[in-house]
């Protein structure tokens, strides 16, 4: 509700300054600051759906220019709650380069069209305070085409590097999840790892939907250590737990679950959701973390642990984990990923399951490209972790977390292949 809210003020706050609807329709010419032009729908004229874009994701102009865009031109009227606007630029057209588009990172303009998760990953950057929307810098600038009579645009991104040191941040991962067991809070065992991906609901692995104490019952947010103060732990009850369908004990297949909250979890600079892997990037070295064992036989670590790991190729994944009664058919790369060391002794442990493998390419939104599975005894040289491989089960994912997104974009899918199957029986 309140990011909603965020996001209306921002927009209604950035129309304030531009002049009163000319009651014009669209393609009807109008005139701007003594210049002829054509009202167009907001995405037909580039510079002001840029301007619109950088508005609405909360990137305020800025005296200094780190953010500078062009003033939205005067609306002529409004079309599906979109705005018409008087547009001066040399390229209108019906093509809406920037229809869909979002501001991802450091202020890029990112293609949101895909997975309903990847769309979701951008609204978040939009409303949530990320670290990274306060840097970058931007420009979008129009030139007068004499010629022509009318306007052309640049624009350029640059990144901005703080000089100076600078804290480092206790919430590093804001998206963990230290999972509990038992009957009540104070007696909890917590022996699991999950990561945040939306206000509801906690990804997983399945086999951490239940261990000797019973089923999952808490989540623990915004903690850096065990041991922190109780008034650091921000819990959750679990209300529903929802393994994988195909997940079936004790084989290893299929290792990933939903954990869904009793309450909404309240997002804020400490506690932020991470990322799906929809397979558009590939990495090949990603963190993990988790409080798990500090080596084999070890104790659980009181602080949150980060390792970096990097990708097995396929081959080796299968050498190291060949078919046995828990893998019947041996390693497979479609559903499973492998990620270790080759010169040090570095991996997951136990006590990590659930916890995500995960990339960070700006400092910014976490990607989890997978959840810990399984292992052999953790320390062996060489010896790499299994982790589930997200991107093939974002499908699933989406059907459970964003219902209503995933229906919607279905439908979307299925008009563009009826429009596509007609015009090839034409």
């Amino acid at each position: 509700m309140g990011a909603n809210v965020y996001r209306v003020f921002v927009f209604l706050s950035f129309l304030s300054f531009v002049l009163c609807d000319l009651n014009l329709q669209e393609d009807e010419p109008c005139v701007t600051d003594g210049l002829n032009g054509t009202c167009v729908g907001i995405f037909r004229c580039p510079s002001a759906s840029l301007s619109y874009l950088y508005a609405n994701a909360g990137y305020v102009k800025t005296p200094d220019k780190i953010y500078d865009y062009p003033e939205l031109p005067d609306i002529c009227s409004y079309k599906n709650e979109e705005p018409v606007v008087c547009c001066t630029d040399c390229n209108i057209s019906n093509a809406e380069p920037f229809r869909h588009t979002s501001i991802g990172p450091l202020g890029i303009p990112e293609d949101n069209e895909g997975p309903v998760a990847w769309s979701k990953c951008l609204d978040y950057l939009k409303i949530l305070p990320y670290p990274c929307r306060a840097q970058g810098k931007f420009e979008v600038r129009k030139y007068w085409n004499e010629n022509r009579k009318c306007y052309g645009y640049v624009s350029s991104i640059a990144l901005v590097f703080a000089t100076g040191g600078i804290e480092a941040q206790r919430w590093e991962f804001p998206h963990m999840a230290l999972l509990g067991y038992g009957d009540e809070q104070k007696s909890a065992q917590w022996l699991c790892g999950g990561t945040v991906i939306s206000e509801r609901f906690i990804l997983t692995a399945a086999h951490c939907t239940r261990r000797a104490l019973g089923n999952v019952s808490y989540a623990a947010l915004g903690i850096l250590k065990r041991t922190d103060p109780k008034e650091l732990w921000n819990i959750h009850n679990i209300k529903r737990i929802i393994p994988h369908p195909e997940y079936n004990p004790p084989s290893k297949y299929h290792d990933i679950a939903l954990l869904e909250t009793e309450t909404e979890i309240n997002f804020g600079k400490n506690l932020l959701p991470a990322c799906l892997d929809t397979g558009k990037k590939k990495e090949l070295t990603a963190d993990a973390s988790g409080w798990g064992r500090l080596g084999h036989m070890k104790d659980l670590a009181d602080t949150l642990q980060v390792v970096t790991l990097q990708e097995f190729e396929e081959t080796e994944c299968a050498t190291f984990f060949s078919p046995h009664r828990h893998l019947k058919h041996g390693y497979d790369h479609e559903k499973q990923m492998c990620y270790g060391n080759h010169q040090k002794i570095i991996d997951t442990c136990e006590g990590d399951s659930g916890g995500p493998l995960q990339t960070n390419q700006f400092k910014c939104q976490y990607t989890v490209v997978g959840v810990t599975s399984f292992g052999k005894y953790c320390g062996i040289l060489g010896s790499p972790g299994m982790y589930t491989r997200v991107s093939y089960y974002v499908p699933w994912i989406e059907a459970i977390v964003w219902p209503e997104e995933t229906k919607e974009h279905k439908k979307k899918d299925d008009l563009l292949f009826d429009k596509w199957l007609n015009a090839t029986q034409q």
